[in-house]
């Protein structure tokens, strides 16, 4: 008598094992790009927040040694500093992707003593095409960070 066995037939096929993993590789391959702009996207983010913290920095300055400062962005838009009577107190680069602009005569913003200032926008370029920007009120100086998604 030959012993009656059972197969067990629960499992995957190969073609069910294929196809899983041809659309799992699929969902990848579609789902990376977004993945890659998201962590651009967040540099960008963490760069002008940056920017915006020293551009308050450069006020507070003004307001507590009740003297001008000033903010520029050098001729090619990939640094800044912060300078006080021709003295630079702080100098920044700007990463290798980007460079900015600004609407300020000379790229140079003064903050006078009392924290006042000009009005203007510091704009961040990846090639020509504009990403985001940091906004200075007229007179108050509030500065706010605007980023392109």
């Amino acid at each position: 008598m030959i012993p009656n066995w059972k197969m067990d037939e629960s499992g995957w096929t190969l073609v069910e094992m294929v196809l899983t993993l041809a659309l799992v590789g699929l969902l990848a391959a579609l789902a990376f790009p977004a993945f890659a702009q998201l962590g651009e996207r967040v540099e960008r983010q963490l760069f002008l927040n940056q920017l915006l913290a020293e551009i308050r920095m450069a006020q507070r300055e003004a307001v507590s040694r009740e003297r001008q400062v000033a903010f520029e962005v050098d001729r090619t838009g990939r640094a800044y500093r912060i300078t006080r009577g021709g003295k630079v107190l702080q100098e920044k680069r700007v990463p290798n992707r980007y460079h900015l602009k600004s609407n300020y005569p000379g790229n140079r913003l003064h903050f006078h003593p009392s924290g006042q200032v000009r009005g203007g926008r510091f704009q961040l370029y990846k090639g020509e095409k504009q990403v985001g920007e940091v906004i200075v009120q007229v007179a108050s100086g509030r500065a706010r960070v605007e980023v392109e998604w």
